[in-house]
C-alpha cells in the first residue's frame, strides 16, 4: 500500500473539520474573527444536538413538578445550561452579571437558536438568568439548603436535618448523568473513524477546585459550630494521603466524640485548602503509537468533597462501558489502587479493563503468596524460587530514585559553590544510572520466573496462568512439596477467612504489566495527558477553574456544573487543535494558531459540497 501524500492527509483532515464544525479551518477562523459569538453559539448547538440533555432536563423537571400550572419561563433550565456553556466557550466569567452582559448582546435569531424567549424587558435579565440557573441546579443539587448568608450552628443543623438522603443521592446521580452526557456529546462530534482509532486507554486523576470563602468551614459532621462561609458543603483538601483534611479543632471534637476510634489528626492551615475534588477520566494515546492519530479528550468525570474518593473509579469505569466505550488500559495512581479489592480492582477488571497503577512504598517487594509455590511481586505472579534480591529490586530502585530526587531538590537551596554542586550532581547521576542498569538486568532475570496470564478474568473471578517450565531451577521447584504440577494454573475467588485479607489472592495488587517493566513505564506515562487537562482547566486564559471569584453563585453544585461545562469546552479546544496540527501548512506555533492562512482547506465551492454531504449535526 502506498504511503498517503501530504495532499491526501490535508484532504482527510479537512473532511473531518467540515464534518465536525461545518466548515474548513481557514473559513472557521475567519468567521470567528468576524463574529465570535455567532460561531460559539453554532458550536454550542452542534454539541447539544449530540446529547439527550434537553430531554433529560425536561424529564427531571416533570418528575419534580407538583403541577404543570404557571407561565412558560422566558429562560428555561436548558436555556440556562446553554448560556453558561456559551459564556465559558467565549472565555468569560460565569457570574450572573457577566452572563447578563452576553445575553443583552444576543440577536433575536441567536436567542432563538439557544431556545430562549425574550420580550425586551432588559431590567429583569439578571433575575431571569438567576432564576433559570437556580431551577437547573435544583434538579441536580445533592446539597439543598439556604446560602443567602453565613449560617449559625442552629441554622446549619436545620439545613442538615431537613435533607432527605435518598433524594440527595438521586440528585447526585442526576448531576453525574448530566456531566457525562455533555462529555459524551463532545466526543460524538468527532467523526466515527477518529473515535474508532482509540484502543480505549483511560487515565484517571483527581484535581482540586477551590470554593469561594478562603476561611473554609468546620467539618460537615460538626453540627455544634457555626459556619464561616456560605459554601458550607465543601471540604478541606491536602496534597498528601487521601487528600481529605480536617482542622485541629474538628479533629479534637471527633476524638472526643469517639475516643475508641483511631485518633484523628488536624492539618495545619498552610497545608489545607477549601473546595471540592473533580475526577477526570481522559482518553490517552494508544500504547506504542508514534504519531498523533486522534484527539485526546476527557470522556468522563465525577465530583465529591476532598478525600471522598471511594467508589468514584468504578463509577466512572461503568459509565464508560455503559456508553459503549471500548475498555482497555485503566491507568491510575495509588489513591485508587489502594481501595478494597472487591470494590475497585475486581469490578473494574470484570468490565474488561486492564489495571496500570503505582504502589505505596510498603506495598513493594513481596506482596503475597500462594501455597502452590508462588509469590506475587510488582503485581505479577512468580515461582517462589525467585531469588530474594529479585523480589526486593523494585523497592531498591524506588528508593534510589527518591534519594536522587530529594538531593536535586535540596541542591536548589544549597550555598555550596557551583563547581562543588556540579561535581556532586555528576556523582549522584552516576550512582542512579548504575542502579538503573542493575535494575534492568534484574527485571530481565525476574521475567524468567513469571507466570503468564491466559485469557481474562471470568465472571466468577477465576484467572488462569501458564507456568514457566523453562524457568531457572524449575525441576527443583516442581519437586518441592505442595508445588503445582501442571502446565497451567487456576486461581479462584477467595473464600472463608481469606476474604478478610487486604490483598486476598493477590487481587488488590495484581495489574496487567508488572510494575517497573518497560511496558508498565510506557503505559503509566500516558497519565501525563490527564494531568495536562487539569492544568488547562485552571489557567486564567482558558476556563480559570482555579479562581472561585469567577463563578460567584454559591454551593458545590454550581461549581460542578461549571466544571463539567468547562471540560466540554476544553474538549472542543482539543478537537480543534488536533485538526489545526493536521492542516497546518507552516510550522504550527502559538503565534499562528488562529491565523486562517496558516491552514489548508478546499476551495469554497468544494467546501460547501463537502458540508452538504456531511452527516447531520
Amino acid at each position: 500500500m502506498s504511503r498517503p501524500t501530504d495532499l491526501s492527509k490535508f484532504q482527510e483532515a479537512d473532511r473531518w473539520m467540515v464534518e465536525t464544525f461545518g466548515s474548513g479551518m481557514a473559513t472557521h477562523l475567519a468567521a470567528e474573527d468576524a463574529d465570535p459569538v455567532g460561531v460559539a453559539i453554532v458550536e454550542v448547538e452542534k454539541l447539544l444536538k449530540k446529547t439527550q440533555i434537553d430531554g433529560l432536563i425536561e424529564q427531571w423537571r416533570r418528575e419534580d413538578a407538583k403541577s404543570n400550572a404557571g407561565a412558560k419561563p422566558i429562560i428555561t433550565r436548558a436555556g440556562a445550561l446553554r448560556l453558561i456553556l456559551l459564556q465559558l466557550r467565549l472565555r468569560r466569567p460565569t457570574m450572573i452579571t457577566e452572563i447578563g452582559d452576553t445575553f443583552r448582546r444576543l440577536s433575536p435569531t441567536q436567542k432563538k437558536i439557544l431556545g430562549i424567549r425574550h420580550d425586551g424587558e432588559d431590567l429583569r435579565i439578571y433575575s431571569r438568568i438567576w432564576e433559570a440557573i437556580q431551577g437547573l441546579m435544583r434538579l441536580v443539587d445533592e446539597f439543598p439548603g439556604r446560602r443567602d448568608k453565613i449560617l449559625t450552628s442552629e441554622e446549619y443543623r436545620a439545613v442538615v436535618e431537613a435533607r432527605d438522603q435518598a433524594d440527595c443521592k438521586m440528585r447526585r446521580e442526576r448531576m453525574f448523568t448530566l456531566a457525562n452526557a455533555l462529555l459524551e456529546g463532545s466526543r460524538q462530534l468527532l467523526p466515527q473513524e477518529l473515535r474508532d482509532r482509540s484502543d480505549g486507554n483511560i487515565a484517571l486523576d483527581a484535581t482540586f477546585v477551590p470554593l469561594y470563602g478562603k476561611t473554609g468551614n468546620p467539618s460537615s459532621k460538626n453540627l455544634d459550630t457555626g459556619r464561616q462561609s456560605a459554601n458550607y458543603d465543601g471540604g478541606w483538601y491536602q496534597r498528601e494521603g487521601s487528600h481529605g483534611a480536617v482542622t485541629h479543632a474538628d479533629a479534637a471534637k471527633m476524638n472526643e466524640a469517639d475516643p475508641e476510634s483511631k485518633k484523628k489528626k488536624g492539618t495545619s492551615a498552610d497545608k489545607r485548602w477549601w473546595g471540592v475534588e473533580i475526577e477526570i477520566a481522559r482518553g490517552t494515546a494508544n500504547l506504542g503509537d508514534v504519531s498523533e492519530r486522534f484527539p485526546l479528550l476527557t470522556y468522563a468525570m465525577s465530583f465529591h468533597p476532598p478525600g471522598e474518593v471511594v467508589g468514584e473509579g468504578l463509577r466512572i469505569a461503568k459509565s464508560l462501558t455503559d456508553r459503549g466505550h471500548k475498555p482497555n488500559l485503566f491507568i491510575v495512581d495509588r489513591a485508587y489502587s489502594n481501595g478494597l479489592y472487591d470494590q475497585y480492582t475486581v469490578p473494574i477488571r470484570l468490565l474488561g479493563y486492564k489495571h496500570v497503577f503505582t504502589y505505596k512504598e510498603d506495598n513493594m517487594g513481596l506482596q503475597g503468596h500462594d501455597p502452590r509455590g508462588l509469590v506475587q511481586v510488582g503485581g505479577a505472579w512468580y515461582l517462589d524460587s525467585l531469588p530474594e534480591v529479585l523480589r526486593g529490586a523494585d523497592k531498591v530502585i524506588s528508593t534510589a530514585r527518591a534519594v536522587f530526587k530529594s538531593a536535586r531538590a535540596k541542591a536548589k537551596w544549597s550555598k555550596k559553590p557551583a563547581a562543588e554542586l556540579a561535581k556532586e550532581y555528576a556523582q549522584q547521576r552516576k550512582d542512579l544510572r548504575a542502579a538503573e542498569d542493575r535494575y534492568s538486568l534484574q527485571r530481565d532475570q525476574r521475567a524468567k520466573y513469571r507466570l503468564l496470564p491466559k485469557g481474562v478474568m471470568a465472571d466468577d473471578w477465576t484467572r488462569r496462568y501458564i507456568i514457566p517450565t523453562d524457568a531457572p531451577g524449575y525441576a527443583a521447584w516442581k519437586k518441592k512439596p505442595g508445588s503445582h504440577q501442571g502446565v497451567t494454573l487456576t486461581m479462584k475467588r477467595p473464600v472463608g477467612d481469606q476474604i478478610k485479607v487486604s490483598n486476598a489472592g493477590g487481587l488488590k495488587h495484581e495489574q496487567y504489566f508488572p510494575w517497573g517493566t518497560d511496558d508498565w513505564m510506557r503505559a503509566n506515562g500516558l497519565r501525563n495527558g490527564v494531568e495536562s487537562v487539569n492544568r488547562n482547566l485552571k489557567r486564567s486564559q482558558y476556563e480559570d477553574m482555579a479562581d472561585p471569584d469567577s463563578r460567584a453563585v454559591r454551593g458545590n453544585t454550581f461549581t460542578y456544573l461549571v466544571a463539567a461545562l468547562s471540560t466540554v469546552v476544553e474538549n472542543l479546544r482539543q478537537i480543534k487543535s488536533f485538526f489545526k496540527r493536521q492542516l497546518a501548512t507552516v510550522a504550527f506555533t502559538a503565534k499562528n494558531k488562529n491565523t486562517p492562512t496558516a491552514f489548508w482547506q478546499l476551495d469554497e465551492s468544494a467546501e460547501e459540497q463537502l458540508a452538504a454531504n456531511s452527516p447531520p449535526g
